[in-house]
């Protein structure tokens, strides 16, 4: 059963997610700067298998995929179904046919141990329920040798962009 705060939460994402979809681009541009810092602190190349946690409007998977190339497979994960569904038809839209769709928790992940090269998140995981268990379930799923990365922020309080927007929505 997910914890009354926790369902508040997604809810809220849930409710704003065709808004997020809406404003897909701007948003992309706006955080350009954080995928590209993320994608070279991975080492993102052609061929890997990677996993996006927490992937919201879609970036930076989308983004990933075309750099992976048909060689490589991205998977975009996030706790939202609106978030999902509007990421898969965006993906549709661009042609990508290497990246594919999961509905889950960060603290859940459905894969099995030592699937991917790399995994990253870009301002998903001051979200995570249990940040530690999270990131122990990154660990899991990567190769030995892998790369886990994530883009986050410090508290709301100091992420005008965000509080304004989540003030908004409470």
């Amino acid at each position: 059963m997910i914890p009354e705060e926790q369902k508040k939460a997604l809810d809220s994402w849930q409710a704003s997610a065709r808004y997020w979809d809406k404003y897909r681009a701007l948003i992309a541009q706006i955080f350009a700067p954080l995928t590209s810092g993320l994608v070279d602190e991975a080492r993102i190349k052609v061929g890997q298998r990677v996993l996006d946690i927490g992937g919201g409007t879609g970036e930076p998977a989308l983004t990933i995929a075309s750099i992976v190339g048909p060689t490589g497979s991205v998977v975009y994960t996030d706790p939202v179904a609106g978030m999902v569904e509007t990421t898969q038809a965006e993906a549709a839209s661009r042609g990508l046919t290497n990246i594919n769709f999961t509905q889950c928790s960060a603290d859940d992940l459905p894969f099995a141990d030592h699937t991917f090269d790399v995994a990253v998140g870009r301002l998903s995981a001051m979200f995570f329920v249990d940040p530690a268990v999270a990131v122990r379930e990154a660990l899991r799923v990567i190769r030995e040798d892998g790369i886990v990365s994530f883009v986050v922020w410090g508290p709301k309080e100091a992420n005008p962009f965000f509080s304004a927007v989540t003030d908004v929505i409470d």
